[in-house]
C-alpha cells in the first residue's frame, strides 16, 4: 500500500501530557474528565488545521492523527501566526503535530526551538535549533536564535561565537547584529565592538525598540551617557508604553539626576531652587486643583522625556502661560506634587532646593 503522505500522526505517554494545558479539575490522568478535556485541548488544536482528525487515549498512551486540509491555512503557517500573537500553546502544539511526519523539516525544528526558547524550554530549544541547522547548515536564523539560547544560558562565549558566524553568513542581518552586541556587553567583551555591532543594528533595524535600547546601554558602559540619553529618547518614542520604555525612562532621570547633580555650583542648585520659589509664589494665587492640574500635565510630558540639563530647551503647557525650560518644568512638578499630593514620588530628588525655597518665601525673598 502506498505510503499517504497527507496523514499526519502524533502520540506521546499520558505521563508527557502537560497538565498546566487543562482545567485544574480535570487533571487527575485516568479519569473521564482528563480524557474528556486532553481531547477538547488537542481537537482545538485541529480544527485550525483540518476538518478530518482524530483523539484517542488507551493504553497510557495519546494518539493523535490528522490528514491534511486543502480547505485550511498551511499548518506551519498556521503555528508561526500563533506564535507571532504570542499564543504559545496552540503554536508550539502544531508544530509538535508536525514534527513526527517531518523530522526532516528545519523549519519545522527552528520555529519549536525560538518556541521553547521563548518559554524557557532551553535544553528543548537547544536540540531542536541544533537539528535544524544539521538539516540546513547555512540557515541564518537559526543560528541567530541558536546564539539568544545560548545567551539564556549564560554560556556568552558559545553565544558570541555562533552569533558571529551568522553576521559573517548575512552581514546585513539586524537581528544577529543585535543580539551578538547585546552578548558582547553581558561578556564584558569589547566596548568598541559592542558599540559598533549595536549601531549597525539600529541602521538595519530603525524601528526595532530592543536594538535602539542594546545601544543604550553600550553607551553608558561606554561612558557616554549625553549620547544614551539620546538613544533612550528614541526607545520612548517607538512604543512610548512598553516594559522596554518605562525602563529606558527611569534610565533617562538617572542620568539627568546624575548630570544635574554634577553642576559645578556644588551641593545645591540655585537655578532650581529660584524655579521652586517662582513656582510657590505662582502656586499661591492658584487653587488645588489648578496646581494638581499643573503637576499632572508635566509629569504627562515627562512621560516622553524632559531634558532637564539644557537650559535652551523650551516648553510649553497648556496649565500656564509662557515657555519653561526643563528644569523649570520639573521644579514645578516637585512643587505641585509636594503641596497636593505629598506621597507621589517624581523620581527626581529636589528636597534641598525645595527646603531652600521655602525658607526663602518665608523670609519674603
Amino acid at each position: 500500500m502506498p505510503e499517504d503522505k497527507d496523514l499526519y500522526v502524533f502520540e506521546i505517554a499520558v505521563g508527557d501530557f502537560d497538565p498546566r494545558l487543562i482545567p485544574d479539575e480535570a487533571r487527575s490522568p485516568g479519569t473521564v474528565k482528563f480524557e474528556s478535556a486532553v481531547k477538547t485541548f488537542y481537537e482545538k488544536q485541529l480544527r485550525k488545521i483540518t476538518a478530518d482528525y482524530s483523539v484517542a487515549i488507551d493504553g497510557g498512551r495519546i494518539r493523535v492523527s490528522w490528514r491534511k486540509s486543502s480547505l485550511r491555512p498551511d499548518a506551519l503557517e498556521e503555528a508561526v501566526a500563533a506564535l507571532a500573537k504570542g499564543d504559545y500553546g496552540s503554536g508550539v502544539q502544531i508544530l509538535e503535530f508536525l514534527l513526527p511526519s517531518r523530522e526532516q523539516d528545519g523549519m519545522v525544528h527552528y520555529n519549536l526551538g525560538m518556541a521553547y526558547s521563548d518559554l524557557g524550554k532551553l535544553d528543548q530549544s537547544l536540540r531542536h535549533l541544533q537539528r535544524a541547522l544539521e538539516i540546513e547548515k547555512g540557515m541564518v536564523n537559526a543560528k541567530v536564535a541558536l546564539g539568544v539560547t545560548y545567551s539564556r544560558l549564560k554560556k556568552y562565549d558559545k553565544s558570541v561565537a555562533i552569533l558571529k558566524e551568522a553576521m559573517l553568513d548575512d552581514p546585513d542581518n539586524g537581528y544577529a547584529l543585535r543580539n551578538l552586541g547585546a552578548a558582547l556587553m553581558k561578556s564584558g567583551g569589547d566596548k568598541g565592538d559592542t558599540l559598533r555591532y549595536l549601531q549597525r543594528a539600529v541602521e538595519l533595524l530603525p524601528q526595532d525598540q530592543q536594538s535602539w535600547f542594546g545601544l543604550a546601554q553600550a553607551q553608558m558602559n561606554a561612558g557616554d551617557s549625553n549620547s544614551a540619553d539620546a538613544t533612550l529618547t528614541k526607545v520612548i518614542e517607538i512604543q512610548p508604553y512598553t516594559p522596554i520604555a518605562e525602563t529606558a525612562k527611569e534610565m533617562r532621570s538617572s542620568i539627568a539626576q546624575e548630570n544635574f547633580r554634577k553642576a559645578p555650583t556644588g551641593g545645591l542648585r540655585m537655578d532650581a531652587v529660584m524655579y521652586c520659589l517662582g513656582a510657590l509664589k505662582k502656586f499661591d494665587q492658584m487653587t488645588p486643583e489648578q496646581v494638581s492640574k499643573v503637576g499632572f500635565e508635566v509629569a504627562t510630558l515627562g512621560m516622553n522625556g524632559i531634558n532637564v540639563n539644557d537650559p535652551k530647551s523650551e516648553y510649553h503647557l497648556r496649565t500656564l502661560p509662557g515657555t519653561f525650560t526643563g528644569l523649570q518644568l520639573l521644579c514645578y512638578e516637585y512643587v505641585a506634587f509636594k503641596q497636593v499630593a505629598p506621597e507621589i514620588d517624581i523620581g527626581f530628588e529636589l528636597a534641598k532646593e525645595f527646603e531652600e525655597a521655602i525658607k526663602m518665601k518665608t523670609m519674603g525673598l
